[in-house]
Formats: C-alpha cells, structure tokens, sequence
C-alpha cells in the first residue's frame, strides 16, 4: 500500500498538482499524528521549536501543502506518524486540528493524537526540563473579569468563572455531578494517559548547566530544584502568557475548581482545550477518536518567580538572551519521552488499530527510548565539553576585580539580616566564580565572611591561603578525591586566599561556587597590594609577587 501511496506522492510533487487535482482511490492511513504549535525559523538544521526534533528524528520528509491551516503536513509513509504545526493561541490551533480532521486525504479513524509542546511549570511540583501528561485539560479564558483597580477590596483577583458572581477561592470546587459543558474543562482518557506515563517514567532527560543555576534560587521549592523528571499534572490552557506568584496561586485554585477538586495544575500553555475541542467534533462526526488524544506538555520555564524576585523582573530576565534556559532540554525531553509513545504504538499497531494499549490482555513489542537526532548544525550536547565563551554566556558571567569572572545567584533577602564586624548583613550570598586559561589567577584578597567553595566542573585550581601568623596553605580544588583534590573548603574570614589554575590544562577553565555568610559585601573585602602583604609576609616573596598586584 505504501509502495502505491509513495507512487501517487511522487506524481503530486513531479506534475506540481494542486490539492484539489489530486484524486486517489486510496486515503493514506495515519497511526499517530504529533502536533506541535511553532518552530522557530526553518523546520531543519538551525535552532530548533518544537516540530524540528520530530522532523529529523521521525523522519518527517514527505511534506504535502495544508493550505487551510498554519503550516505544510508532513509525513513518514513507511511507518505512518504525521507532524504538523498549527500555529501559537486557541484559535489557530482549534482550526488546524478542524483542518485537518476534515482533509480527504487521510484516513483518521484509528490514530493516536500526541500533542508535545513546551510550557510554563508550577515550581511546586516540577523542575525545567521536565514531561508532564495531563489528564485534565482547563481552559484559563473563559470567565468574568473586573479591571484590577475597580476589584473590590476582599477579593483575591477581578477574575471569576461565568455565571459567578464572585472570584474561586483556594479548596473550593464547582457544582458536583458531570464537569462542565461549557469548554472550562476536558479531561482525557485517563486508562490511555497513565499507560504514556507508565512507558515513560523512568527515561532520563537531558539537563544542562544553565538550569542548575535558575534551579538553585528556587530554594523553596523542591520538585524545582530536582533534575528533570517525567511525572503526571495537568494543563492550563490560556491565551494570554500569564507569570507571577499571585497568577500561580489562581491556576491551581482554578484548576482544583473546574475539576472538582481531583485536578492538580501543573502546567501552562495556550492551545489545548481548543484542540481537544475540535478533536470532540471530529470524534462526533465519527472521523477520529479523541479517547486517543494526549497531551505532553514540558517545562521550558517556570510559572512564578523565585522568592526575592518580582514577577516583572523574571519576566524581563525570561524575555533577555540567558531567558528559558528550559527551552532546548523540554524541547529534547518532549522528542525523548513522546517518541517512545509513538515508536511503541506504531510497533505494535496490529493491536493497537483496533484495541487501546490501556486495555487488559494485550501483549506490546517494545522498543528502545531513542536518542536526540541533533543534526549537525545544532550546537552539542552538554554532554560535550564547553568552552570558556559558552560557559561564561551560559551562566552570565563578567569580569571580577580579583580576576576571573563571577556571577552572584543567590542573596537571602528573605531573611532578617543579622549584625556582623561592619553592621547588619544579610544571611547568606551564593555565586559562580571561574577561572580560564585567559584569566587564569584570583589575586590574593581578604574576606571578612567565612567562605564555603564548592568544585563544579573544569582544571584543577590551586589555593593559596596565608594566615595572620604567616602561615602558608595550599589545597588544590578539583574533580578527583583520589588525588587528594577537595571538592569542598571552607576558608574563615580575615585569611588572605589566592588562586591560580594552569593555562594548559583539559579544559582551559575551573569553575566554583562559593556560599558566602554573613552575606557578601564589596566593603568587607580587601584587595591585596603587593607592597603591603611583601611588608607583612617577606617569607612569601615569590608567591606574593605572582599572585597579587
């Protein structure tokens, strides 16, 4: 049959036939068909959105015109998976999903649905980077709104369901019986969703270094400071890109509503209650089956800010270069985790045309998860070693007046300050200290906090610690224990230190962290001169020279 089918496409690209010119006896069947909502720039071979990975790895390379929707079909004849995009927001993706649904030339009775887009995150239950299949599908549009300055004063928000007179508030739920038919809520094949995730749980995703960073600020929140992870949550869909703690707490107040209290928000994106809702018609007209749509939302961002971070500012910072640093990894984990889906129901589509793989009895082929097919005009994996350019873009780093470069990512605000030598402090600061072949010495200088460091990746770096008596220490910081290398060490304040990595060493680049407390103040360090410290330290002139201005 796909010999036939591949024949007849042949003939549609050579001759330059319009769709409605193109009359076959034959529908190609679908098996599963992946929707995605944007692609960045070109659909291969520069940065990815979220249709490129599925191209490439599904082999997505026959592309027919859709010219009712946002963007071209394409398809894999040979194994029968489609991709398409439909466009960012409710609307397009509702009239894509209608679209295509409606498209003589294919054969949807039996397919699989599988929508993997990235999304926003609830700090709360998740990190960036991870998968989340949802059950409950809420949409976040439909409602009654007051401006905000007209709201009356004992209300949490102006925003309210329809045919309500006042706004949701935390435990409370709509009226018992069937959910709602109005569109404020859908909730899927629930058999189907945890049968996606019982396949996927247990896949590693792919984590990078400049997630680490926005993690660790997340210090309440442990899902988020988690490496990524597949779990179970559900979907707020929302025209409008909301951020911030109050918005957050609406979302989950909102979700626990509309599903009676058996819904958990997890994540937030835009289409999904529109495209279930086309799926709805289509299942009434007998076309498809919407008891085989899922949802795969992963975390490119989180949905509320870090405590001592206002909501408008992470927004600016989401909006700069160093913004979702989730982006390329719920990208990757959206391919790693939705991929294993739909390798295994095209492996096994004998049984699963006819009976869902969530029902009892039957037997399934496995297959293997699949790696991420980056093609070569895509940067490496993190996996592959950086240069001291790409770490000090990734992490945001600039120059320090030691020497090096450095970036602070944490000050504990939160906290009442306590009294330290020079007044009150705050409790604890935290940065990213780095030394390169380029910048290779910290020069000797004098802290009056204590010190914690803490080795992350790179050369091996040397220490250098002189003791108001004189008395030199020398410690070596790296990624080896068995070398005698420290991979943590504290240094007591009122102690000069110095550093120093080698210029031809593996990486080019030591990287560290330091959690300073009291907190860091620029007041409480003194740079050392060079005549000064030869005055207090003579025993150490050569040392003192190479290491200090």
């Amino acid at each position: 049959m796909y010999a036939k089918l591949l024949m007849s496409l042949c003939v549609l690209f050579v001759f330059g036939c319009s769709q409605e010119q193109v009359k076959t006896d034959t529908k190609i069947e679908i098996k599963v068909v992946v929707v995605s909502m944007f692609e960045i720039g070109e659909d291969q071979g520069d940065k990815p959105g979220e249709f490129q990975l599925w191209k490439l790895g599904q082999e997505l390379n026959t592309c027919l015109p859709f010219d009712t929707s946002f963007h071209e079909i394409c398809i894999n004849p040979e194994t029968g998976v489609m991709g398409i995009v439909t466009g960012m927001g409710t609307a397009r993706a509702t009239a894509a999903i209608m679209a295509l649904g409606l498209d003589s030339r294919f054969d949807l009775t039996h397919a699989y649905w599988l929508v993997a887009g990235i999304a926003g995150v609830d700090p709360a239950d998740a990190s960036i980077g991870s998968a989340v299949w949802a059950t409950y599908l809420v949409d976040g549009d439909l409602a009654h709104e007051i401006d905000a300055r007209e709201i009356p004063k004992n209300w949490p928000s102006g925003y309210f369901p329809l045919f309500a007179n006042d706004p949701v508030s935390s435990g409370a739920t709509a009226q018992s019986g069937p959910l709602s038919t109005n569109g404020e809520v859908y909730k899927l094949n629930e058999p189907l969703v945890d049968w996606a995730f019982n396949l996927t749980k247990d896949i590693p995703l792919n984590d990078y270094s400049g997630m680490h960073e926005i993690r660790s600020q997340y210090t309440n929140y442990p899902n988020a400071q988690k490496p990524p992870f597949v779990l179970k949550g559900d979907q707020m869909a929302a025209s409008t890109f909301w951020h911030g703690e109050k918005l957050n707490q609406w979302a989950n107040d909102w979700t626990y509503y509309w599903t009676q209290g058996k819904g958990n928000f997890v994540t937030s994106g835009m289409e999904d209650t529109g495209s279930y809702q086309a799926m709805s018609y289509l299942h009434n007209a007998k076309i498809a089956d919407k008891n085989r749509f899922l949802v795969l939302r992963t975390a490119s961002n989180y949905s509320t800010p870090p405590t001592g971070v206002s909501a408008s500012e992470n927004l600016k910072n989401e909006s700069g270069d160093a913004g979702f640093a989730g982006m390329r990894s719920s990208l990757e984990s959206a391919y790693l985790v939705g991929s294993k889906v739909v390798d295994t129901i095209v492996a096994n589509w004998e049984q699963y045309k006819h009976t869902l793989p969530s029902e009892q009895g039957v037997a399934i082929e496995k297959v293997e998860t699949r790696n991420i097919p980056l093609p070569a005009e895509i940067e490496p994996l993190a996996s592959t070693q950086l240069t001291t350019e790409q770490l000090v873009k990734a992490l945001g780093l600039e120059g320090h007046v030691e020497g090096g470069y450095f970036k602070q990512t944490f000050k504990a605000s939160h906290r009442p300050k306590i009294l330290a030598d020079n007044g009150l402090r705050t409790l604890m600061t935290s940065i990213f200290y780095l030394l390169s072949a380029e910048s290779p010495i910290g020069h000797f200088h004098k802290n009056q906090s204590d010190i914690m460091h803490y080795f992350h990746t790179g050369d091996p770096i040397t220490y250098y610690l002189l003791h108001p008596d004189g008395r030199l220490e020398t410690h070596v910081m790296g990624p080896d224990p068995t070398k005698g290398h420290k991979m943590q060490m504290l240094v007591k304040g009122g102690i000069w230190k110095a550093s120093k990595i080698p210029t031809d060493g593996d990486f080019g680049y030591g990287l560290i962290g330091e959690a300073v407390a009291p907190g860091f103040e620029y007041s409480d360090m003194q740079l050392g001169k060079t005549s000064e410290l030869l005055s207090e330290f003579p025993q150490h002139t050569a040392l003192i020279k190479t290491l200090s201005r």
